[in-house]
């Protein structure tokens, strides 16, 4: 007995000790598992709230910026008497570049609104006070964004530039289809910009003219009037110009003074009408640098001087195609911290945010790209600036909201905010009788 109690006395006070940190090992793994499921659950939580306003502001603002381009092109699609088809074929031909700036901003606004909607609820705090700091909401914030990005990079560089040849082409074989469409007998014609037709009669095969009258406006210097007795239509083989041959006529021209006139006699005259300039509103269509692939843009630079006024364009169309897909990414980064501590209560402040942003962040970038063409300084630095700005703010956003600090710009706006909407409201109560 003696021999057993100091084993026994020994033993005692060793079990409890085994047993605290085994259920202290149990506990910490346990509450490590449910961290570790609670941060998937977060993700896929946060993800599925950010997709549903992301796809909703994308198909609005596509919808917003197709009916405004479109606007160009309604007198060409009425004119020429395309149907469903050829406006399908411009809806297909102008995605991508409405989406290069539609994909960024549905990306800002869908951030927005989901983090309006957390805050305002309080699931913000929730998560807080559950364990998961504000830098532990980074993962859906940057899948949502990743994912824009790489869309849109993948659409600037390898999409973008033959949707804009096609779309050119649709557009000229419209402004062709209305040329043979727009004369019309004893009918003033004022489709073509600058140039007013009226014709007398015209053959059955719509080719053959009788008392031809035009007025050409199209110069500011110099106006014509030009009388014929006959003209016959003739489309050049390459589609992009008609010739109006006139017979036996007359060309009066009068000066920018309004007082010289000109009188020219004529036997056979060739009017030209530019095709392009009526599908592409006043402009020639020409494979510019929005036509140009990746590697038809790095010759176009390689071959330029460095400087001129040329490789600045080049280069600021390089540059665009990298940094305006790279906005998904600042603008999805900047959008949740501003929308906690903007204090947003509604998707609609928060819609309103969104909107105030991209356009301070599209008005800088017009701004800078204005400079690098005149060549002020680099392109390269013009449009990645915006970028720069809105990223370095981003930081400084999520480090003060993880800290629950007030951003004091927000603060003084919000205050500013505050005294005109109490001034407006006293001022309504005086008014009341």
């Amino acid at each position: 007995m003696t021999i057993g109690m100091p084993y026994t006395s020994h033993l005692a006070p060793t079990r409890p000790q085994v047993c605290n940190v085994t259920v202290k090992s149990f506990t910490n793994s346990w509450a490590f598992i449910t961290l570790k499921s609670m941060r998937k659950t977060l993700l896929r939580y946060l993800v599925v709230e950010q997709v549903v306003p992301f796809f909703v502001s994308l198909f609005v603002l596509t919808v917003v910026l197709f009916l405004g381009k479109s606007m160009r092109y309604t007198q060409l699609l009425l004119g020429s008497g395309s149907g469903l088809t050829d406006l399908g074929k411009l809806l297909v031909y102008s995605l991508p570049y409405f989406l290069a700036f539609t994909i960024p901003m549905a990306t800002l606004l869908a951030v927005l609104v989901s983090f309006a909607r957390l805050a305002h609820d309080s699931e913000i705090t929730a998560m807080k006070a559950a364990g998961i700091s504000f830098y532990g909401m980074i993962p859906p914030v940057a899948l949502l964004a990743g994912s824009a990005w790489l869309i849109t990079l993948c659409l600037s560089l390898f999409v973008f530039p033959n949707a804009n040849i096609a779309l050119d082409r649709v557009l000229l074989e419209m402004a062709q289809s209305r040329a043979h469409l727009a004369f019309k007998e004893r009918v003033f014609n004022n489709q073509f910009g600058g140039l007013v037709f009226f014709i007398n009669r015209i053959s059955s095969d719509g080719k053959r003219f009788q008392e031809v009258f035009i007025s050409d406006e199209r110069s500011p210097e110099t106006r014509n009037t030009i009388v014929a007795e006959e003209g016959l239509l003739v489309t050049e083989p390459d589609g992009r110009r008609i010739i109006l041959r006139l017979f036996r006529g007359s060309i009066m021209r009068l000066g920018d003074d309004m007082q010289s006139v000109q009188t020219i006699r004529f036997q056979n005259y060739d009017f030209s009408v530019d095709l392009q300039s009526v599908a592409f509103g006043g402009s020639r269509f020409h494979k510019d640098k929005q036509h140009f692939s990746m590697r038809e843009l790095r010759e176009a630079l390689a071959s330029t001087e460095p400087g001129s006024e040329r490789h600045n364009i080049l280069s600021l169309e390089w540059h665009r195609r990298f940094s305006l897909p790279f906005a998904c990414i600042v603008l999805g980064f900047i959008a949740a911290p501003l929308s906690v501590q903007s204090g947003s209560q509604s998707r609609l402040s928060g819609v309103v945010i969104g909107l105030v942003l991209f356009l301070v962040y599209y008005i800088l970038l017009s701004a800078a790209q204005a400079l690098g063409e005149d060549g002020t300084y680099p392109p390269a630095i013009g449009l990645w600036l915006p970028n720069v700005v809105f990223g370095i703010l981003a930081v400084v956003l999520w480090i003060k909201t993880a800290r629950e600090s007030t951003f004091k710009p927000f603060a003084l706006a919000r205050h500013l905010v505050g005294l005109v909407t109490s001034k407006f409201k006293s001022r309504h109560r005086c008014e009341l009788p």
